[in-house]
């Protein structure tokens, strides 16, 4: 008898490293179903096809790289308009107010004004070189610099450009062919100009739409605000230079394209809104579909809270109680030893 009882105290410790075993394994298997609510063997819960499953998977991590695209491209298209608004309170009454002072105001005091003036185009260049985490919104494609070069090297170009000139007209007309001199003829393009042509770059932000904004600092809607008020900023430097008829023409020609430049501010806000709402519905769709294929995918592999719960609670009981038992017969063997 006493070979018998020998033997079965040999294997007690391996069955109950065993049990220990098996009820830890069970144990981290329903932490881990509490915790993801993801049952752990997720073959089983398919029965072996993970098509489905793998499906589902794919299209969520579309989704979510289309939401973050919608997300980033909602942020930009805010960042554009509120430097374009910012633009627009700038020059939306100046051109009429412009044509007004043209009449009214004495040479000093409309040279005060265009002094003015230069410090709004220094707000419009600072608002234009915004920037959104790094990323210039007005660079187009080159959106890792400031869209416009230095505020001074513009005024110092634009003397240039005007030099020779006379009269109110030729002073204009330089200016004006100055800010659209195409690339490679040294004009705004070139020497101020630092982004790069937006045309056509177009980002993903739902399984059927894109965005993507054309605006950029070199755009002609803000070209000619800019045109406008260089003006001013050439009167402002040249000052007195500049004879009282001619001052009073630059201000009409100035004022004319400030008037313009509302309206070409205008469509550009208009359709950067455009842009924001069909942001704001591709954002809404993707929330959807992803509820959706969140359920389904529930559906497939979600492991039942409550079950897993109490299970889990049950292993824990049942782990205690084996701990309970080892020190027990840990303690009897030791007993039985010493006697």
């Amino acid at each position: 008898m006493s070979s018998f009882s020998s033997i079965g105290d040999l294997t007690r410790p391996h069955q109950l490293r065993l049990g220990q075993y098996t009820l830890k394994a069970k144990l981290n298997r329903l932490t881990q179903e509490v915790t993801t609510g993801i049952k752990s063997d997720i073959a089983k819960a398919v029965g072996g096809d993970l098509s489905e499953i793998s499906h589902i998977d794919s299209r969520l991590k579309i989704l979510t790289t289309l939401q973050q695209n919608a997300s980033e491209a909602g942020i930009r298209l805010e960042a554009m308009q509120l430097a374009l608004g910012q633009v627009q309170s700038l020059t939306d009454d100046l051109g009429p107010k412009l044509l007004v002072e043209a009449e009214n105001l004495e040479p000093s005091d409309l040279i005060l004004r265009a002094q003015d003036v230069e410090q709004s185009l220094r707000q419009v260049f600072n608002a234009l070189n915004g920037n959104v985490g790094g990323h210039y919104v007005f660079s187009g494609t080159r959106n890792d610099r400031a869209p416009l070069g230095g505020f001074e090297t513009m005024l110092s170009e634009l003397k240039t450009a005007v030099a020779g000139a006379t009269t109110a007209a030729d002073i204009t007309k330089k200016i004006d062919a100055w800010f659209d001199a195409p690339a490679g003829e040294g004009g705004f393009t070139d020497l101020i100009y630092q982004g790069a042509d937006a045309k056509g770059q177009q980002v993903p932000i739902s399984s059927e739409h894109h965005t993507g904004s054309r605006l950029t600092a070199n755009s002609p809607e803000l070209r000619d605000a800019l045109k406008g008020m260089a003006i001013m900023a050439y009167i402002a430097s040249a000052g007195q230079t500049i004879d009282a008829t001619n001052l009073r023409e630059l201000f009409t020609e100035a004022g004319g394209l400030l008037i313009k430049a509302t309206t070409g501010l205008t469509s550009a806000r208009a359709e950067l809104g455009q842009q924001q709402a069909r942001v704001t519905q591709a954002q809404a769709r993707n929330a959807a579909e992803v509820t959706s294929f969140s359920i389904a995918r529930n559906a497939l592999i979600g492991a039942d809270p409550f079950e897993a719960a109490t299970a889990l609670k049950e292993t824990e009981a049942s782990i205690e109680s084996l701990y309970i038992l080892t020190n027990r017969l840990s303690r009897l063997s030791l007993t039985e030893h010493l006697s």
